[in-house]
């Protein structure tokens, strides 16, 4: 059950500004692709009819042109929308037979889960779970990899799989799986059984909605007492890692050479620091080798970039996983429990329990290195967003009006529309010296659309990732402000979110608070105060537009058979 569907590539095509700006480019997709096991979506329903009823259109983000500066990296963003109309692009009867056999090959695989499940209670999770050993040895390939994550990403956890924390007997009749909505401090729920339950929105893999905000560090009971989060979408993490660890690479050298410089010279330096034309401030280096970080901006003194969390708070896909799967799930990892063996790591927020079972669940092995990195691998396998202009053509204008106003009103300052990322490829297996790392390539492996290369043709230079991101925390006033710090992070410092996908995501801001594009900027304050200002200074048209601009940062419509 472990069989690949490859994901189909797709064409190139090139579009620059001008012609976009014409509205000239009709690059209809109509090779489809392979999609879930596990969550289908009634987006198109009548099988009997697919060969009337399916048209499949892809909107793609295609090769550009450099962009050196904020106005050519939002033109180049633009630029990089291609669009179908909806009586164009109707697959031929050979295509619909392959979508049909691929559809039907699905249904019959989530089938045999249901039964297999069903017949065998326990055995599902063995489908949805690759070893360390298959990462060390090679077993399997890229393909497999991203359909078995896709499984685990989708499947409901058990008591009998560590699910959950405490004492009870989970063998017991009668026991019932108790969800604890208001997470407990650090210790977490369990609050979800799955990773998708609060990854849907707009699609598999998507945002969640305001009813399944997550409620962190609060008393166990009172809402009041958490600081509520919405989940996220999950698309292109794997681009975003990789910029992450660029950018830190960056800030590093930067400081490196800064101490190397004081020490040879003798004198002390004072050193700008900017990853990828992003400024965060300055270091001073002494020639005794000590520093001094308080010109320091929007990172940790180790200048780690840290993309992922509402605030920037973990800096790895695996991190991250790991996290998630412990407050939102109740399970713990194999280096959790080796790190509280060893003590390297405090146990309180895992239970008070030994080692090897310190949330007294009665479970010892919960997740092993294999899940992380399954998990790991299917994430950075996940399509990009894209940017999807849209078909009316007084609209069209409009979009391209509120791009030129996004930059304007300084928007851009944040929400850089475009970083360059160099090298596509993460390793999804657990950090060990002694093996060769198992590789996932950002730029092609997995499910499109991907990012694509600076250049046409030239794969093994720079890649574009139109994030509309800084990867930099700010400071955002006092209205957005969370209850209290998260760590070191002040309650009122968030990471800039990436507006990619935006458009499938609503509600918005950190709790989703903001139902509406307009609320959300209109509550950005602090740093974000002069753009804000500027936004609302704009007349109703010139702010519509800019509205229009950003419902168009979407994802690629795909199919769905139920």
């Amino acid at each position: 059950m472990r069989g690949a569907d490859v994901t189909a590539r797709r064409s190139i095509s090139h579009v620059n500004f001008a012609t976009f700006l014409l509205g000239l480019i009709l690059v209809p997709d109509v090779v489809g692709t392979r999609r879930r096991l596990r969550r289908t979506r009634a987006v198109a329903i009548v099988v009997p009819a697919i060969a009337l009823a399916i048209a499949v259109f892809s909107f793609l983000p295609y090769a550009r042109r450099p962009a050196t500066d904020a106005s050519s990296t939002i033109e180049a963003a633009m630029a990089a929308a291609a669009f179908a109309l909806p009586d164009t692009g109707v697959p031929d009867d050979i295509v619909l037979q392959q979508q049909l056999e691929r559809a039907i090959d699905l249904r019959r695989r989530e089938n045999f889960d249901r039964m297999l499940d069903a017949h065998d209670p326990g055995e599902l999770i063995e489908h949805a779970t690759l070893t360390d050993v298959d990462f060390d040895n090679r077993t399997l390939g890229i393909d497999t990899l991203f359909v078995v994550g896709d499984e685990l990403f989708g499947y409901l956890f058990r008591p009998e799989n560590g699910w959950g924390h405490g004492g009870a007997d989970r063998k017991a009749i009668g026991y019932t799986p108790e969800l604890h909505r208001v997470q407990l401090g650090l210790t977490g729920g369990p609050d979800a059984f799955g990773c998708f339950s609060c990854h849907s929105k707009g699609g598999p893999d998507g945002a969640g909605t305001q009813t399944q905000n997550a409620f962190l560090r609060g008393d166990g009971d009172q809402t009041g007492s958490a600081d509520q989060r919405n989940a996220p979408h999950v698309l292109g993490l794997g681009p975003v890692a990789l910029l992450a660890r660029e950018m830190s690479a960056e800030l590093q050298a930067e400081a490196t050479s800064a101490s190397a410089r004081a020490q040879a010279e003798g004198h002390r330096i004072e050193q700008p620091l900017s990853a990828k034309g992003v400024s965060f401030g300055r270091l001073i280096a002494n020639p005794n080798g000590t520093r001094h970080y308080g010109g320091i901006e929007g990172v940790d003194h180790d200048l780690v970039i840290r993309p992922f969390g509402w605030k920037g708070h973990q800096a790895t896909l695996r991190d991250i996983v790991e996290e998630s799967l412990h407050i939102h799930q109740g399970l713990l990892s194999t280096r959790v429990q080796f790190a509280i063996r060893d003590g390297t790591l405090d146990p309180a927020p895992y239970g008070n329990g030994k080692w090897d079972d310190v949330d007294e669940d009665g479970v010892s092995l919960e997740v092993d290195e294999g899940m992380l990195s399954t998990v790991v691998g299917y994430l950075a396998q996940l399509e990009v967003p894209v940017i999807r202009p849209p078909h009316d053509p007084g609209l069209v204008d409009a979009f391209a009006a509120g791009g030129a106003y996004f930059e304007q009103i300084g928007c851009v300052g944040c929400h850089v529309p475009t970083l360059e990322l160099h090298y596509p490829k993460l390793a999804a297996g657990a950090p060990r010296g002694d093996r060769s790392a198992y590789i996932v390539d950002v730029s092609k492996d997995g499910d499109g659309p991907k990012i694509e290369p600076k250049y046409a043709g030239r794969s093994n230079d720079a890649f574009l990732v139109h994030l509309f991101s800084d990867l930099k925390r700010h400071d955002m006033g006092d209205a957005l402000a969370s209850p209290a710090a998260q760590g070191t992070i002040p309650a009122r410092v968030f990471l800039t979110r990436s507006l990619w996908g935006l458009a499938e995501t609503a509600p918005y801001l950190h709790d989703g608070r903001a139902p509406t594009v307009n609320d959300a900027i209109v509550l950005h304050g602090g740093e974000a105060t002069a753009a804000r200002d500027a936004y609302l200074a704009l007349d109703d048209d010139a702010r519509a537009s800019v509205r229009v601009f950003l419902a168009c940062l979407s994802r690629q419509p795909k199919i769905f058979v139920p």
